[in-house]
């Protein structure tokens, strides 16, 4: 059974990577919302163009997406790092 301080660094992968992510996402999010509103306008066909607010539909997606980017990444890392500690 493995002890807990072997679980240390892969939880902070995780947690570092998720953060990370989130604040990437945020910020592609705004630059597209600000710089290109007409890609949400076209991803949200349905929606009134007065209702769509593009910079926050950016930021709220680019958080999703880059949390569960960061998210993913951190996994695979924490994975990488406690089979390469188990070899060793």
């Amino acid at each position: 059974m493995p002890e807990l301080e072997q679980f240390k660094t892969p939880i902070a992968f995780v947690v570092t990577l998720t953060i990370l992510g989130c604040i990437g996402g945020a910020a592609v999010g705004y630059l597209m919302g600000t710089y290109n509103p007409a890609y949400y306008r076209a991803m949200f066909p349905d929606v009134q163009p007065q209702r769509l607010d593009e910079l926050a539909v950016g930021i709220g997606l680019g958080v999703t997406q880059g949390s569960f980017g960061g998210f993913v990444a951190g996994i695979v890392l924490a994975v990488a790092s406690l089979i390469a500690n188990a070899r060793a």
